[in-house]
């Protein structure tokens, strides 16, 4: 145990990475009804009290030669383990999807998570802070406001291969844009239930099925979008 203490110490950093890749296909309805490509790519270091995650995914479908489908995620969070269970958390998020209206999502937001349940079968963790969000909207208007963010994180190894996964986030703000009267609020909402086929040490299917909510959608959008994706997960 002290060696490997002392082998994450002296990691550099580019050292101590662990990642997943993912590729494969969805369906969508909502905003657009459509099937295309879905591509994911995220990454993990953990070392004695800091944890840092990556995660960049991207859905695109193009059909007779317009886009249908495009949308774009980037999110860096750190974490710092307080104690065994208790952490706190930053969050730096950037999204896009004109179907659904904007532009240019900006996301921040920092505050405490809790390790409910921590065990090798089932992980369960909840986290929440205040948040500021900027939205940049297709037909060029744009706002901004201060809220909270509510996050949950949940892996289910019911089997010996099979692992249910569920993460929802959900945020409420006052960035309605400038169009909407200064004390609305805006409130997201995403949750992401997924099934994970284990095949080999690097290999697993994935089947995911996401709903994204939009309390405030852009003119001409609604307000719900869902996707159902079937992906082959490496990790490394």
């Amino acid at each position: 145990a002290r060696e490997k203490e002392e082998r994450i110490r002296s990691a550099g950093v580019f050292q101590q990475w662990s990642g997943k890749g993912q590729i494969g296909a969805f369906q969508s309805s909502g905003n657009s009804n459509n099937m295309g490509v879905s591509l994911a790519l995220s990454l993990e270091r953990t070392g004695i009290d800091w944890q840092h995650r990556l995660k960049l995914a991207a859905d695109y479908q193009r059909s007779n030669g317009v886009t249908s489908t495009e949308n774009y995620l980037a999110s860096y969070e750190p974490r710092y383990q307080i104690s065994h269970r208790l952490f706190s958390y930053g969050l730096m998020q950037y999204e896009q999807d004109r179907f659904q209206g904007f532009s240019a999502r900006y996301s921040f937001s920092g505050g405490l998570g809790y390790k409910v349940v921590d065990s090798k079968a089932l992980k369960l963790s909840l986290q929440a802070g205040p948040s500021w969000r900027h939205v940049d909207y297709v037909d060029g208007g744009a706002g901004q406001g201060v809220g909270a963010l509510a996050g949950m994180n949940l892996g289910w190894k019911f089997a010996k291969n099979l692992t249910f996964t569920q993460e929802a986030n959900l945020v409420a703000d006052g960035s309605g844009g400038a169009t909407v009267i200064v004390d609305s609020t805006s409130t997201t909402a995403v949750v992401t239930s997924g099934l994970e086929a284990k095949i080999n040490n690097h290999l697993t299917t994935r089947l995911a099925y996401t709903l994204d909510y939009n309390s405030s959608p852009a003119a001409g959008a609604v307000s719900t979008d869902t996707t159902t994706r079937f992906t082959l997960v490496y990790g490394f």
